[in-house]
């Protein structure tokens, strides 16, 4: 009886006396092994390049997306020379400021950016002085209001992302000019948040969704006024952009941000929806009236109990008829007479 310890491709054959007394130990085949698995690995690490990023629709590559800050200097040539956010219309220095981030924030993931939104506006919600607002949910957040408080302090709002939410009353799509950027549409949307009443937030936006655009369209079409809830979008502000109103040159905040987003009511919701509105008006209208009735019904047990109660158990009728005979008797010898 004899046992194989492998060396390549020989065989040595051992006597049967010393594999009783040893413990064949294999040595070069498990070094041997890891050596071939170790190579193998590195040779198709070497083999196989890196994955590319996915590409865009058109077919080229798509770069990463940035992170949702951008750098304050971007913002500079914002500034007019006092300081102040506060110009008409887009001047010849800041266009390269104005399409520069209109790029970047169509390549920023928009959840980032929302998120980063969220937290600017949370923290501006913790340092504001009124009670009230730092109760509010970051979503009730008065954007609009504190925007224009803080219009003379570039430094709080210049740049910084923000998320408008209200209602459309004005969409303009236009061509987005000569640009090193590629971007070849804008649309300039009209939003009027909660807290601002009847002064809007202009957005310039790279994109909007189709059924929006179809909206508008069908509003204008049908000679109504434009007015579409549930619009909402984030992006970064940029200055107060100048617009002539009817009766003076008014100011709006300016905001260029990627997509706009509209969450139309659905069917569902309006079903929903319903009893939640038929119970509300039963409890306010529904109450009131019902006390109205109890009260009423009160007050007249109480007044049928309060007669019965100075009401006699009995007349006098007997005397009563007594009285009513002899007046009776007179009147009769009153004709006798006269005749």
């Amino acid at each position: 009886m004899s046992g194989p310890l492998s060396t390549g491709t020989t065989t040595a054959r051992m006597p049967a006396s010393f594999i009783g007394s040893q413990r064949v130990v294999p040595t070069m085949p498990l070094y041997a092994s890891i050596v071939v698995v170790i190579v193998g690995l590195a040779a198709t690490a070497v083999a196989v390049p890196p994955a590319e990023p996915a590409g865009r629709a058109d077919g080229s590559r798509a770069e990463a997306a940035p992170a949702a800050l951008i750098d304050p200097e971007v913002f500079r040539p914002v500034l007019v020379p006092e300081g102040s956010l506060i110009s008409r219309g887009i001047r010849a220095g800041e266009s390269a400021a104005y399409y520069r981030v209109l790029d970047h924030a169509r390549r920023v993931d928009p959840e980032t950016l929302r998120r980063a939104a969220a937290r600017f506006l949370a923290a501006r919600q913790k340092a504001s002085g009124r009670a009230a607002v730092r109760r509010l949910p970051v979503e009730e957040f008065p954007v609009f209001v504190d925007l224009y408080e803080n219009v003379r302090r570039p430094e709080v709002y210049l740049g910084k992302p923000v998320t408008l939410r209200g209602h459309l009353r004005k969409l303009v799509e236009m061509p987005a000019g000569e640009n090193p950027y590629g971007i070849q549409t804008l649309y300039e949307a009209w939003l009027f948040t909660s807290d601002s009443q009847q002064h809007p937030t202009v957005l310039v936006m790279t994109s909007v969704p189709p059924e929006l655009l179809e909206e508008v369209r069908r509003l204008k079409a049908a000679n109504r006024p434009v007015l579409v809830n549930g619009v909402s979008g984030s992006g970064y502000f940029f200055k107060m952009y100048g617009y002539p109103a009817a009766d003076a040159y008014r100011f709006a905040p300016l905001v260029l941000g990627g997509r706009l987003e509209w969450r139309p009511p659905s069917p569902g919701d309006l079903d929903r929806s319903l009893p939640v509105v038929l119970a509300a008006g039963m409890v306010v209208f529904g109450l009131p009236i019902g006390w109205f009735v109890w009260r009423n019904r009160s007050e007249d047990r109480r007044r049928r109990m309060q007669r019965a109660s100075e009401t006699p158990e009995s007349f006098a009728w007997e005397s009563g008829t007594e009285e009513m005979q002899v007046v009776e008797n007179r009147e009769s010898d009153e004709v006798v007479e006269e005749t």
